[in-house]
């Protein structure tokens, strides 16, 4: 179904620019947008993706300054997987391998190859060949080949006691369909292309985890549009009895908020207006942006957010667009 499957994944972390460097220069991922948490305006909102932030691709961060690590339970997705071409796994294991970042070769538990390490803060992650990228990509990392490139999200795998009721709320709801069981987990997909997969760990009696550094704060999935996310709002209440928060604008997309069956935190995010709508294409992602309301504070906002520098690795946009050069605090 089109306009379905995850919009992005928002990861709490411990420090900004550690988690900086990680995403945008060790995993070459591009970061689209330097915001801050609407609730929380002291604290950056980190959108790193594609070339442009496309849904299926988000990947963002809520950087908590030195919040202590989060404990690891059940109802809370515990591993984010990010596709990668076929044949580049033994690159990845090369670049993981000189960053000194522990990793594990393996497969899925449904056949597919995979990398398996933690960022920083403890975060499970996954890089998993996915076939070659369905669209060609068209932002490039200086240290990272085209044909070994990310390509946006592949998988999030969620812990669930038990996993039927969460099933049918994506499939009867959300847009996913049932596509194969292998022991305690089962695999959704709502399409084949980026963001198009979740995983559901049937975990039995565990208890539930706490958040913090490393834990998915939630996981947003996508609508077309604003009648759609409404549709979707409406089909959570009449057939299970929740009720979402009202609509928030985000500037980059309207969003809902709601409480699965069994307790995790999920969204649901429109695929517009996009990240474009306050900056350029060539300018994604390098100076400060506010939501209008709290533009009369950005001093003392600025003073409070911490500093986020540009490292050595300097991203370029091909095709005759200027070059990103370095990012300002601004």
């Amino acid at each position: 179904m089109a306009g379905r499957g995850l919009h992005h994944v928002t990861l709490i972390s411990s420090d900004a620019e550690r988690s900086w460097r990680f995403y945008a220069c060790l995993l070459g991922m591009r970061l689209v947008k330097r915001t801050v948490s609407h609730e929380d305006p002291g604290t950056f909102h980190l959108c790193f993706g594609n070339e442009a932030g496309r849904p299926g691709t988000l990947f963002t961060l809520f950087p908590w300054q030195r919040v202590p690590r989060g404990k690891r339970g059940a109802c809370e997705a515990w591993q984010t997987s990010f596709r990668i071409p076929s044949g580049s796994l033994d690159w990845w294991t090369r670049r993981l391998g000189a960053a000194n970042v522990r990793h594990q070769a393996g497969r899925t538990a449904f056949g597919e190859s995979c990398l398996t390490f933690e960022d920083p803060d403890g975060a499970v992650l996954a890089l998993v060949e996915a076939g070659p990228p369905t669209r060609p990509t068209t932002w490039r990392h200086p240290e990272v080949p085209a044909s070994c490139a990310l390509q946006g999200l592949h998988d999030l795998v969620l812990k669930v006691r038990r996993a039927d009721p969460l099933n049918e709320l994506f499939r009867d709801v959300l847009g996913f369909a049932e596509t194969g069981r292998s022991g305690r987990f089962v695999r959704l997909a709502a399409h084949d292309g980026a963001g198009g997969t979740i995983t559901l760990d049937e975990s039995g009696r565990l208890a539930r985890g706490q958040l913090g550094a490393g834990s998915v704060h939630h996981a947003a999935f996508r609508a077309r549009d604003a009648a759609d996310q409404d549709a979707l709002v409406q089909a959570l209440h009449d057939r299970y009895g929740i009720v979402a928060t009202a609509p928030k604008d985000r500037i980059y997309y309207r969003s809902v908020n709601f409480r699965s069956t069994c307790g995790i935190l999920l969204e649901i995010a429109t695929d517009g207006p996009g990240f474009e709508v306050d900056e350029s294409f060539e300018t994604l992602g390098m100076s400060l942006r506010l939501p209008p309301t709290l533009e009369a504070r950005r001093g003392e906002l600025q003073q409070l957010l911490p500093p986020l520098p540009s490292p050595t690795c300097k991203h370029r946009v091909p095709d005759g667009r200027r070059p990103n050069g370095r990012p300002q605090l601004s």
